[in-house]
């Protein structure tokens, strides 16, 4: 990012709320010293940026300043052309209708040479999520559950069985080309993810239902704790795993480390994924993730 980029996206960043020097140079990657010579610069500008000092201190701007909208450059045309088509590839996405309204708003608001220029790039770079079959449907009402802070009653097939499940939605995401859904369910007493394409069909609770407890973090310190030793190859793999890379440790020598936490309820789905690398990975702890993969190696030798 060029330097003018970068003061034009302070001002933006300004307008919105205050911001310490801490919080803008780690947005932007640059120095504190670099921030406070950009905040000088606006301020030459004649840009009134008010700075504070203390706890509460930082950058501000006054209530009511405002930039008229800023056009936008070939490089950030290709980054909103480039958001808006990995939605495409989905087989199904939030808010279809108005995705292609948006599309055509830019289209008719964006300089004919630089859209051109964007979307000529944008024939040859993509976000590579994958194409699927399966439908999510239910993706819009859930948003709006979402929105509204609702109970939801949910018909869900799992890989095993079908069953009706009272959920309180918490967060919504898309992973390899399927959504799913992060809830508090009323009957595990606990945070579930659920496949938003395994739902068959939803209906929103009558308010009133007692509040849904707060999230506990999936990192939290009472949940159990996953300790691997993985060889060369077994970090290389465990790297590649969206669920798994973020944990790893290379070791100075040779293989790494792979140390996190996760909830009780997760351990049968870490131990499939674990199995996966047979000798390239040693599970230490905890003993009922060793007990589940004991389990389903005797399975496969039977």
């Amino acid at each position: 990012m060029n330097r003018m980029d970068r003061l034009t996206a302070i001002l933006l960043l300004l307008q919105k709320r205050a911001h310490t020097s801490e919080e803008i140079a780690r947005r932007f990657e640059v120095s504190k010293r670099t921030v406070l010579r950009d905040v000088q610069a606006l301020s030459e500008m004649g840009v009134p940026v008010i700075a504070r000092e203390g706890v509460n201190g930082g950058y501000s701007l006054p209530q009511a300043f405002h930039t008229p909208p800023l056009p936008l450059n070939s490089n950030e045309i290709f980054l909103l052309l480039l958001a808006l088509s990995s939605l495409t590839t989905l087989a199904d996405a939030p808010f279809a209708g108005a995705r292609a309204a948006l599309l055509a708003k830019l289209g008719a608001a964006m300089p004919e040479r630089q859209h051109s220029e964007a979307e000529a790039l944008l024939g040859r770079v993509s976000l590579g999520t994958p194409k699927r079959a399966q439908r999510a449907p239910l993706l819009d009402a859930l948003l709006q559950a979402l929105r509204d802070k609702c109970w939801l009653r949910v018909r869900y097939q799992s890989a095993t069985r079908a069953s009706t499940q009272d959920l309180f939605p918490r967060q919504l995401d898309e992973e390899n080309g399927l959504w799913y859904l992060t809830a508090y369910s009323r009957e595990h007493k606990a945070d579930r993810r659920y496949r938003v394409d395994r739902m068959a069909a939803l209906v929103a609770l009558p308010a009133g239902a007692e509040a849904a407890p707060s999230p506990v973090d999936y990192a939290d310190p009472a949940h159990p704790l996953i300790r691997v030793t993985l060889s060369a190859r077994g970090a290389a793999l465990a790297e590649g795993i969206a669920d798994l890379g973020k944990h790893v440790t290379r070791l100075p020598e040779s293989g790494a480390v792979l140390a996190f936490r996760c909830p009780p309820s997760e351990l049968a789905y870490y131990s499939r994924l674990l199995a996966g690398f047979g000798a390239e990975a040693t599970v230490h702890e905890p003993a009922a993730l060793r007990t589940l993969l004991q389990q389903l190696g005797r399975e496969l030798l039977a």
